[in-house]
């Protein structure tokens, strides 16, 4: 247990705070999680089936794409991460993510900017994905319709497609989402993992459908799905006339790599919940590893089999048609384009349980992932409360469930908030450097292992040791560190140098981001300024402490 002398609030767990002497006593939180745990929440995390999402939005966004290189490419920027929030988690193995890092090795004004960021960020993204999941619950009831011989299944898709629907499908996720939150962090792990097999699960039909037929025999089973006996070859000529470039280009594929890089987002996110990982250096390691390795045998691998049966051509008409011309589309194919290998598997599929796993495994990932991300954003919560940059209340902690539970109502409202703006709002200007804030978190935690061993060598120094490991007189994790945000600086570069795909510098755009992560340290100095006054903390000396387990 950790203390800072000073008047002030404490915190227990499970019980109402009592005002007196600032005590940091046990957080509440909980090492119960494992390497499987971990895993799950990485894989959550991810989004196993939202490849198919990024594959469809680089096809259309560059000419030429191809995504051997991308995928690589993308494994091997957080590859090298991996190694660098390794060592921050074995130096700082707490909740809190890149606000924690941060706040502790740089300082508590950057540490507030990545973890308010990250809190309103992380909200809007659950938002997200609750539509994602109504976006396609029209392509979940056309398979289960299809799945069931059922015409009532399948003609309802045609009625779930408005603003209301959207909106009230997308508030039921997050109130569902939110209840199985409220289970212990270790149960909802478990839940976790039952979604993440299905997902594979799916993947793996998709594969052996994908292997087990030629491309003539997936030309003849488009034009069937279609009704369209000329269908494949419509797809093609059509997207010709509409100028689409087909093949391969190198320019294509490196600017395509930052739709492969926020592929992976995620896959290191078991960092956030490192207050309840058990031997957290050795449990976040094996699990992310074992989470990029997994994700690029199943990715590289389903992406060789689209290339072999579908075809490179015709995904990238698909793709284009699609987007750019959905009503000369809709006149070939009723097969959404945007579900990509998904709709593929279903055209091929010729059993039910097939088609009910491709159907339903983009909703299942989507909450999935919510569950995921939303574990890690009450820890962001729980973190910034414990340091009381937000009101100490949402550090309580449940006895029963070890869980903050404040901080999971608090994003339900919001998220809750966010999926009707999403539903009834176009906010596609204020939200369009998504993928720039991604990157940008990155390079948060790459500067904080960059700079770890430099100003705090006494959480890095092994016991028995005067110094840290060092490479040519330089600290290792300097160098991986070093390693990570150039790479995660490149990622930065080629986003800003591909606005059209990755989001727009709009005065809207701009302002959103600058407003998010200005409010951090606006709101720490405000919180520091109280706390001097209110009881002579210093928040900036209480928040070079670790916190407590």
């Amino acid at each position: 247990m950790t203390s800072i002398t000073g008047a002030a609030t404490g915190v227990s767990t499970g019980t109402r705070p009592t005002a007196g002497l600032f005590t940091r006593q046990a957080s509440g939180l909980v090492r119960e999680l494992g390497i499987l745990a971990a895993t799950g929440i990485a894989l959550a995390s991810v989004a196993l089936p939202d490849t198919f999402i990024n594959f469809n939005a680089g096809l259309t966004s560059f000419n030429g794409v191809e995504y051997y290189i991308p995928l690589l490419a993308g494994a091997f920027i957080w590859f090298v991460a991996m190694f660098a929030y390794r060592h921050l988690v074995e130096a700082i193995p707490r909740a809190g993510g890149e606000y924690v890092f941060l706040s502790r090795v740089v300082s508590p004004a950057a540490g507030s900017m990545a973890g308010i960021g990250l809190a309103v960020v992380f909200t809007y993204v659950l938002a997200t994905n609750a539509h994602f999941f109504a976006a396609y619950t029209p392509f979940m009831l056309t398979g289960l319709g299809d799945a069931f011989h059922s015409h009532a299944i399948a003609n309802a898709a045609n009625h779930v497609g408005s603003k209301g629907a959207i909106g009230g499908i997308s508030v039921g996720v997050m109130l569902v989402v939110a209840a199985f939150s409220f289970f212990s962090l270790k149960r909802v792990a478990q839940i976790i993992v039952g979604f993440i097999v299905l997902q594979l699960l799916a993947f793996g039909v998709l594969a052996l459908l994908l292997a087990d037929h030629s491309h003539s025999e997936f030309v003849a089973a488009f034009a069937r799905y279609s009704n369209h006996p000329g269908a494949y070859q419509a797809v093609i000529s059509a997207a010709k006339g509409s100028g689409v470039v087909f093949g391969a280009s190198v320019g294509a594929m490196i600017a395509t790599i930052p739709f492969m890089v926020v592929n992976y987002n995620g896959v290191l996110y078991s960092y956030y919940v490192g207050g309840e990982l058990r031997r957290p250096a050795r449990t976040y390691l094996y699990a992310s590893a074992i989470s990029i390795g997994l994700l690029v045998i199943v990715w590289v691998g389903v992406w060789a089999l689209l290339r072999g049966t579908a075809g490179l051509h015709f995904m990238q008409a698909q793709a284009n048609l699609g987007n750019s011309n959905p009503t000369a589309y809709g006149k070939i194919s009723g097969l959404s384009s945007a579900a990509g290998g998904l709709g593929y598997g279903l055209a091929l599929s010729g059993d039910p349980i097939s088609k009910i796993l491709l159907a339903t495994t983009i909703p299942l990932a989507a909450v999935a992932v919510n569950i995921a991300f939303l574990a890690c954003t009450t820890r962001v919560l729980f973190a910034l409360a414990f340091d009381r940059l937000l009101p100490i209340r949402v550090a309580g902690v449940s006895e029963r469930n070890h869980a903050p539970t404040t901080a999971i109502v608090i994003v339900l409202i919001v998220s809750v908030c966010f999926c009707l703006l999403l539903a009834f709002v176009n906010i596609s200007n204020l939200v369009a450097l998504e993928s720039l804030f991604f990157a940008l978190i990155l390079l948060a935690g790459a500067i904080a292992a960059t700079f770890l061993a430099i100003r705090r060598p006494e959480l890095v120094t092994r016991a028995g040791r005067e110094d840290v490991d060092r490479v040519a007189g330089v600290p290792t994790i300097t160098w991986i560190g070093a390693a990570t945000t150039a790479l995660a600086l490149f990622t930065i570069v080629e986003v800003l140098a591909h606005q059209s795909a990755y989001g727009k510098l709009s005065f809207e755009s701009v302002t959103a981001l600058v407003v998010v992560l200005a409010a951090g340290p606006v709101i720490y100095g405000l919180a520091r300024g109280l706390r001097r006054r209110s009881d002579a903390l210093d928040l900036s000396m209480a928040m070079r402490e670790l916190p407590p387990e």
